[in-house]
């Protein structure tokens, strides 16, 4: 998994409680928090971003073209 606000690629398989330490929410949380940053990314969106990522690259390409 890429971390949406850092950057940071980890395997979300191998974090102890999704990565969480400080709510206690473990059993009812649907974020797995980046080792790096703290921020909760959440899996089922990960392709939704992806493709609002590659619009935005196309329509940024489209504008930067004209």
């Amino acid at each position: 998994m890429k971390c949406r606000m850092c950057g940071f690629e980890f395997d979300e398989t191998k974090l102890e409680n999704r990565g969480c330490v400080s709510c206690g929410k473990h059993d009812n949380c649907n974020q797995v928090h980046c080792p790096n940053c703290g921020f909760g990314n959440h899996p089922e969106f990960e392709e939704e971003f992806e493709f609002i990522a590659k619009l935005k690259d196309k329509l940024r390409n489209r504008i930067n073209g004209h």
